[in-house]
């Protein structure tokens, strides 16, 4: 779908600039997996800030914001926002302020993607490096929860069910466990809401197993994560690390 990127956040976010304290120059914001709903499971294998940052803060801001004539994304942006919330409800200059600028004014800090972190700890902390641009950190909460949620929760019920093979496997079958991450095997494309759901998805899946028969998710291996799928079809390639 192809839209301006700074509609993609929830409507009350639209007037949250207008809200902060006069004088805020600083945001610092968290993202963390609150709590699980699966007894014994607290830890999260953390996957897919990379897809995030490349498509969605470099990819969709440069081709559909950036790129675009300052005019033509002020008249876009101007247009939807006053049919939401009535003509001239809210100023736009922050909007032109951004384009002006030509870069996300963002520092992003997180864990290694492929890590097994304990529930209530932040993955990642986001913060603005301009002043004038306080506002725009927490714009993202809602992409970035979007984003995030689906290929995290996927590598990790994945590392769930890996456990559990490999615990069954070491009682029945001895040493020889190259059978296991054969054993799970994802259709996300059958199962999920729509065709970016099912690849992150099953990629999510694909950190912990070999096979798969969502086809797209070898693609965006390879596309944002660098994985060689000519040689190996993934299985591991982000290795799961304690932290």
């Amino acid at each position: 779908m192809k839209t301006l990127p700074v509609l993609l956040k929830d409507g009350y976010k639209v007037g949250h600039k207008f809200q902060y304290p006069e004088n805020t120059t600083l945001v610092y914001s968290n993202f963390t997996p609150r709590k699980s709903r699966i007894e014994g499971a607290n830890q999260v294998l953390f996957f897919g800030l990379q897809y995030f940052i490349k498509e969605y803060l470099v990819n969709q801001f440069n081709e559909n914001f950036f790129n675009l004539p300052k005019d033509e994304v002020l008249k876009q942006y101007k247009r939807r926002i006053d049919n939401y919330l009535g003509k001239d409800s809210i100023t736009y200059d922050h909007i032109a302020d951004l384009h002006d600028l030509q870069y996300l004014p963002l520092e992003i800090k997180a864990l290694p993607e492929g890590s097994l972190v304990q529930v209530q700890i932040p993955v990642l902390t986001i913060r603005n490096t301009k002043p004038e641009f306080f506002w725009l950190t927490n714009m993202f909460e809602t992409l970035m929860s979007a984003i995030l949620w689906k290929p995290t929760t996927s590598a990790t019920t994945a590392f769930q069910y890996l456990k559990e093979f490999t615990r069954y496997a070491q009682g029945t079958v001895g040493n020889d466990l190259s059978f296991v991450p054969w054993q799970g095997h994802d259709f996300s494309f059958r199962g999920m809401s729509g065709v970016e759901d099912a690849t992150i998805s099953g990629a999510g899946h694909l950190i912990c197993f070999t096979g798969t028969d969502t086809i797209p998710s070898i693609d965006f291996l390879e596309r944002y994560y660098n994985a060689d799928c000519e040689k190996e079809l993934i299985g591991g390639s982000v290795p799961a690390t304690e932290h």
